[in-house]
């Protein structure tokens, strides 16, 4: 059976890449974060649908912290 993942790019401090990345794996099997190495600042987490929501809901938490921007 093949799952659809989709992404979800952010623009983010890069000096908290590392940290979004580390929550993100904290949560087993939510979601990859990628870094899009022609825009610094940027990044994609491949979700599926069951967990897309999660994700988001992860990432608006932390907008609290630092500054994030959902790009798409």
């Amino acid at each position: 059976m093949e799952i659809d993942t989709k992404k979800i790019k952010y623009r983010v401090p890069k000096e908290e890449i590392v940290f979004i990345d580390m929550v993100i794996k904290s949560y087993e099997g939510l979601g990859t974060v990628k870094v899009d190495q022609d825009n610094p600042g940027e990044i994609w987490i491949m979700v599926t649908e069951s967990t897309e929501k999660e994700v988001r809901d992860i990432m608006e938490d932390l907008g609290k912290k630092f500054k994030i921007e959902k790009i798409y």
